[in-house]
């Protein structure tokens, strides 16, 4: 069943972004080179030294486009998110026909992004501790998930289909958690899930905890 009103687009996932110094060109460079040291090494270490030599650049031009390590892996997630299709994904949430098919989609854009961001959020962890700057930007993104999660509960509520005896907060609080990249890590890596089990049983599950048994099947 469709929403019976316009509903507001959140964001789900993502960084917000500012204005980027230099070449275009050697930015997309830097970014592609960090990318593969990252995914060799699945978010360990990985210096702006091995960065430059990976990008064919000298020390001096990355920082004339990075002032220092937080700022190149705070846009690097922004670009990782771009090329890895994270707004599409996000407008197939936003533009499914309804809160239930929203919340089958957030499952489904969940077990297809996030192998993708966990190496890139393992190195962003260790600079957010040194950095203020990536401390917001991670938290920023979290407080954007948190938004699109509510818009999910906000649209299941005039579908008629949210639970009754269920607060909304509370759902987009439940909706928040179930898809984070914590719990996708936990079932993932540590429990050994393929991304079809992944995507079936938290889509399972979410419908179980948020939506009315009989519009299951909306």
């Amino acid at each position: 069943m469709s929403s019976n009103g316009p509903h507001r687009r959140q964001s789900l996932d993502t960084v917000s972004s500012t204005k980027d110094p230099g070449d275009p060109a050697t930015r997309r460079r830097i970014f592609e080179a960090a990318l593969r040291l990252i995914a060799r090494q699945q978010g360990a270490h990985v210096t702006l030294g091995r960065v430059a030599k990976a990008a064919r650049v000298s020390r001096q031009a990355l920082y004339l486009h990075f002032a220092d390590r937080a700022a190149l892996f705070t846009a690097l997630v922004r670009y990782a998110d771009e090329q890895r299709g994270l707004s599409e994904a996000i407008r197939r949430v936003e533009n499914a026909p309804s809160g239930v098919a929203a919340l089958r989609e957030m499952a489904a854009m969940q077990a297809a992004i996030n192998p993708h961001i966990w190496p890139l959020a393992r190195v962003l962890e260790a600079v957010r501790a040194e950095d203020e700057a990536a401390e917001q930007a991670w938290q920023d993104r979290l407080a954007h998930r948190l938004q699109g999660c509510r818009a999910i509960v906000a649209r299941l509520d005039r579908d008629g289909d949210l639970r009754p005896e269920l607060d909304r907060e509370v759902a987009a609080d439940l909706l928040w958690s179930l898809t984070s990249l914590r719990t996708w890590h936990d079932l993932v890596l540590l429990r050994g899930w393929a991304a079809e089990q992944y995507e079936r049983h938290v889509t399972d599950l979410l419908l179980q905890l948020l939506v009315r048994p009989d519009r299951r099947g909306n």
